[in-house]
């Protein structure tokens, strides 16, 4: 495949992954007390896994790594609809951190050095700023699991591990957002520091990203009048 029919192939990349992380956020909530609610849970995040592997395809380095981390985040997933099993649960939350963190950063890099502000663009900025949540979620669940009660969650009593996942994306997504709520409490010293530096990546993005959206497309219509 030549280089413009590559490009064309790729256009709008960042739409899937966003329609994708989207759909994962809205569909855990919606089915999660429904028979198969973790089979289309799963499979809502089987989507996001090839999403995000897609988005980065452009670059072949990075996609051959993205497809090694994806590929145990899947397995991992779908074993665990049929083996219970803290430790390979822990293991694929792991493997998914690392996945999504290189997805955001590839992801943000193509933002920051975009020339242009296009639908693609604002697209994959999105893009990051959910993937921010996500991960940090996920962060949450693992340290979690790793040391119980680093959380104190209200009206929530001992559950499975893997039902703290719509809590802590709940959690996440307040923190970044700097809510607040203050019904999901951070205990332990580690707990407090994810999650006040999560507010303050937050919070950094946003004015980042602004301000460095604001001047490309600044430079853009100096560059159309002349």
């Amino acid at each position: 495949m030549d280089e413009k029919r590559f490009v064309k192939f790729t256009y709008g990349r960042f739409s899937y992954l966003l329609i994708s992380l989207v759909l994962l956020l809205l569909l855990h909530p919606i089915f999660a007390d429904v028979f198969i609610g973790r089979v289309i849970q799963n499979i809502a995040l089987s989507v996001v896994l090839l999403s995000a592997v897609y988005s980065v395809s452009r670059k072949k380095q990075v996609f051959a790594i993205a497809v090694l981390l994806s590929l145990p985040v899947f397995a991992g997933t779908w074993l665990a609809y049929f083996l219970e099993n803290v430790y390979l649960t822990l293991v694929t939350w792991s493997f998914a951190i690392v996945f999504l963190a290189l997805i955001g950063s590839i992801v943000l890099s193509d933002v920051l050095k975009s020339e242009k502000v296009t639908t693609d663009t604002i697209h994959a900025s999105i893009c990051v700023y959910l993937l921010i949540g996500v991960t940090w979620a996920l962060l949450y669940s693992v340290m979690e699991g790793i040391r119980p009660e680093s959380f104190l969650i209200e009206q929530v009593e001992v559950i499975p591990l893997t039902d703290y996942i719509p809590h802590f994306l709940y959690y996440s997504f307040v923190t970044l957002t700097t809510l607040g709520y203050g019904d999901i409490t951070p205990l332990t010293p580690l707990a407090k520091t994810l999650s006040y530096m999560e507010a303050v990546t937050g919070q950094i993005y946003i004015a980042v990203l602004i301000a460095r959206l604001v001047g490309v497309h600044i430079a853009q219509s100096i560059s159309k009048d002349s």
